[in-house]
């Protein structure tokens, strides 16, 4: 009966706002959202990191959001780069990527976003997406014990070096959350991380799980002169889940 109750609520919703979607404000910036998807957009979300970016990312720079759910940063990322930048949103959970496309056809972005409906991984080739419905904890290779009945989906799963070398582009800045699978991503990002700049939330809770851990990704970093600087007050990056920045090292 919940359930019923609330699908009906959603369908009025929907059928109120004609099409127009709902308003909100994220992070100061005012948008127009889906019905289905506005649970995912608050005044305040991630603000620390919205602020770093904010700061941060220019007119003009290609941005690419990996994990871009149904938008809250694509639609921010979307404002800041301007009508001469690009935001490059990778999404392969389809239902989240219906209501990404339609929060960025609401806010006036079709020009600048471009959906990619694929995950990123070390490797390229297919892997299994455990998603519900919008949800942002979606996870590759096993269930996110967060998620309400997830469903099992067969998605195609791509590199981020592959990505840059097919489209002949290098990203100002990525911006990741992939719920655990962020250091195979990073893996995958050998010839970006010496351009690119990335702000990623890190799950250390989840890395044993995706078999990988701590000395991983601090041997990654220090190959490149790396380190991660914490966005969200972690005493220690590594140990507490969080966004970063990854930034040169102290004395690097």
């Amino acid at each position: 009966m919940w359930r019923l109750a609330r699908a009906g609520r959603e369908l009025a919703l929907r059928a109120g706002t004609s099409g127009r979607g709902l308003p909100r404000t994220l992070n100061g910036l005012a948008v127009r959202v889906d019905a289905s998807t506005r649970r995912r957009f608050s005044d305040d979300y991630e603000q620390p990191v919205a602020a770093f970016l904010r700061h941060h990312v220019r007119p003009g720079s290609e941005v690419w959001n990996v994990g871009a759910n149904v938008g809250s940063y694509v639609l921010q990322l979307g404002a800041w780069v301007g009508p001469e930048g690009r935001v490059l949103a990778f999404e392969p959970n389809h239902q989240a990527a219906e209501g990404l496309i339609e929060n960025v056809r609401l806010n006036g972005l079709v020009d600048r976003v471009e959906l990619v409906r694929w995950a990123v991984a070390e490797t390229s080739g297919t892997a299994t997406l455990y998603a519900s419905g919008v949800d942002g904890m979606s996870r590759i290779g096993r269930p996110n014990p967060a998620l309400d009945a997830p469903n099992a989906i067969s998605v195609p799963v791509t590199t981020l070096d592959e990505v840059a070398a097919q489209r002949q582009r290098v990203p100002s800045w990525i911006v990741m959350d992939i719920e655990g699978w962020e250091i195979a991503a990073l893996k995958s990002a050998r010839a970006l991380l010496r351009h690119s700049q990335f702000v990623i939330e890190l799950h250390p809770s989840a890395w044993q799980w995706s078999g990988h851990s701590r000395a991983d990704l601090e041997a990654l970093l220090q190959e490149f002169g790396l380190e991660a600087v914490p966005l969200t007050g972690q005493a220690d990056p590594y140990e507490v889940d969080g966004h970063v920045y990854i930034g040169r090292a102290s004395g690097g």
